[in-house]
C-alpha cells in the first residue's frame, strides 16, 4: 500500500527541482500513472502522456492519443443533444445544459472545436460580436465570462478576433478595479470576489507568455498576489456570520423611506460594521477542500493551485498548506476521489461521486509535480534519489512498502 501524504521531507527537499520523496511513493505515482493511461478516458490520457510523462507533440504515441479525444464518452455525450442547446439562445446561460456551459465543458474535455458539431455553434457565439457585454460585468458575470473565454480557447479558438478583444477587456477590467468587481460583493465582508480569482487566471494564463498583453500580465500578478496572500484558501472573513445576522435584519424596501433603497441600507450597515469590528481573522474556504471535476462559477484547493501552476507561480511558503491538503486527499492507491460533482445537472455525468477520479489525479499530479512534490519520470518531475525499479509489463496490482534499494555507487 502507498504511504498517505503529506510526506516528511525537509523544506530544501520541498523546493522545486529538488523534490526528494520517498521511494514508495514513487511506486504509487507510477501506479497511478498506468491507471490515467487506460483508454476509457482519451483525455486524461493524453493529457499525462504530454504533462506528466514529457512527451514531445512529434511522439507518434502522443498524436494517436491526440487523435482520439473525440472518442471521449462524455464529449460524444453532450453532442448528442447539439440541437438542443447550440441554437436556444434564450437558455444560453443556464445552467448546465446552456450553450455557453457546453463550451466551457467541451474545452475542459479537448473536444475538437474545428469538428463540425461544435464549429456551427461556435460561429454563432463569436458572431455576436458583443456576446459578453450582453451580462454586464458589475452583475457578477466575470468569472462566467472567463470560464467561457478558456472553453474557446482550448477548443482552438484563443486567437479569434472577438476572443482576443473580450479577454484583453476582461483583463483590462480586473486591473482598472483592483479585482474582481462582482455586484454581489456589497453584501460581503470581502472588497472583492475571491472564488472566481482561479477562473480568470486560468483564462489569462491559457495564453503562452509571449502572448500576453501588458494587461494580461498585470491581471495575472495581481491574482497570483491575491491568492498567495491567504494561502489560497484562507480568506473567508472571521465575522462573517456576525455580519450575515446583520443582513438578516434587513427592513425590505417597504420598511425604508421612499428615497432609500435596501442596497443603500446594506452598504450604510456594511460601513459601520467594518468601522467597528472589522473582517475579522481571515478562516478557511471549507467548501474549497471538497475537489470535483468540472466545476462552475465557484473553485476548489485543487483548481486554484492548477491556475497558479499554469500562471507560472514558484514555490514558496504561502502554498505549503494547500499543497498539505492535496497530498493529504491521496489514498492508499496514489489516485484522488471526486467529492463534488455536477452530475444530474449536466447532459452527462462524469464519472462518480465518491469515487477515484481520473480527472482530479490528474490535475493533482500537475499540481504535485510542478511545485516539486511529485516524482515523475522522463522529464514530467523530479525523480527520487533511488534507482526506481524496471517497470514491468501490464499494469501494477498494489503498491509497495518494501525498502528502496541501495544507491548506485558514482562512477
Amino acid at each position: 500500500m502507498c504511504r498517505r501524504a503529506p510526506l516528511k521531507v525537509s523544506p530544501e527537499q520541498r523546493a522545486v527541482g529538488g523534490a526528494a520523496v520517498g521511494f514508495p511513493v514513487y511506486i504509487c505515482t507510477m501506479q497511478a500513472i498506468d491507471w490515467l493511461l487506460e483508454e476509457d478516458n482519451p483525455p486524461v490520457r493524453y493529457l499525462t502522456l504530454k504533462h506528466l510523462l514529457g512527451k514531445p507533440e512529434a511522439a507518434p504515441e502522443l498524436a494517436l492519443a491526440k487523435s482520439r479525444l473525440m472518442q471521449y464518452n462524455v464529449t460524444l455525450g453532450i453532442l448528442r443533444h447539439g440541437e438542443r442547446f447550440w441554437g436556444d439562445d434564450k437558455k444560453a446561460y443556464e445552467k448546465y445544459t446552456g450553450k455557453y456551459w457546453q463550451v466551457i465543458f467541451l474545452g475542459q474535455f479537448l473536444a475538437d472545436g474545428k469538428d463540425p458539431r461544435i464549429a456551427a455553434g461556435i460561429g454563432t457565439i463569436l458572431g455576436q460580436h458583443e456576446w459578453m457585454l450582453r451580462v454586464p460585468i458589475k452583475d457578477g458575470a466575470q468569472c462566467l465570462i472567463a470560464n467561457v473565454l478558456a472553453g474557446l480557447t482550448r477548443l482552438g479558438y484563443g486567437e479569434h478576433p472577438v476572443v482576443q478583444r473580450e479577454r484583453e477587456t476582461l483583463a483590462q477590467r480586473v486591473v482598472h478595479d483592483g479585482g474582481i468587481d462582482c455586484g454581489v460583493m456589497g453584501y460581503s465582508l470581502l472588497p472583492y470576489c475571491y472564488m472566481a480569482q482561479p477562473k480568470l487566471l486560468l483564462c489569462f494564463s491559457q495564453m503562452p507568455p509571449a502572448s500576453r498583453t501588458p494587461a494580461m500580465k498585470s491581471a495575472i500578478k495581481l491574482l497570483v498576489s491575491r491568492l498567495l496572500e491567504h494561502e489560497v484558501f484562507v480568506y473567508v472573513p472571521g465575522n462573517q456570520a456576525d455580519w450575515r445576522k446583520v443582513l438578516s435584519r434587513s427592513p425590505g424596501r417597504s420598511g425604508l423611506p421612499p428615497s432609500r433603497t435596501v442596497k443603500q441600507w446594506v452598504s450604510d450597515q456594511k460601513d459601520a460594521f467594518l468601522l467597528e469590528r472589522g473582517p475579522g481573522d481571515p478562516k478557511t474556504k471549507q467548501g474549497w477542500l471538497k475537489f470535483g471535476f468540472p466545476l462552475h462559477y465557484n473553485s476548489d484547493v485543487l483548481e486554484a493551485m492548477y491556475a497558479l501552476a499554469e500562471s507560472g507561480t514558484p514555490m514558496s511558503a504561502a502554498l505549503e498548506r494547500p499543497l498539505n491538503v492535496i497530498e493529504s486527499k491521496m489514498t492508499l492507491e496514489g489516485k484522488w476521489v471526486m467529492e463534488n460533482s455536477l452530475n444530474g445537472k449536466m447532459w452527462v455525468d462524469v464519472e462518480t461521486l465518491g469515487k477515484p477520479s481520473k480527472w482530479l489525479t490528474y490535475y493533482a499530479l500537475r499540481v504535485l509535480s510542478h511545485f516539486g512534490r511529485a516524482p515523475l519520470p522522463d522529464g514530467g518531475g523530479s525523480l527520487p534519489e533511488t534507482e526506481p525499479p524496471a517497470r514491468a509489463s501490464g499494469p501494477r496490482r498494489a503498491c509497495t512498502t518494501r525498502k528502496p534499494p541501495a544507491r548506485r555507487s558514482a562512477r
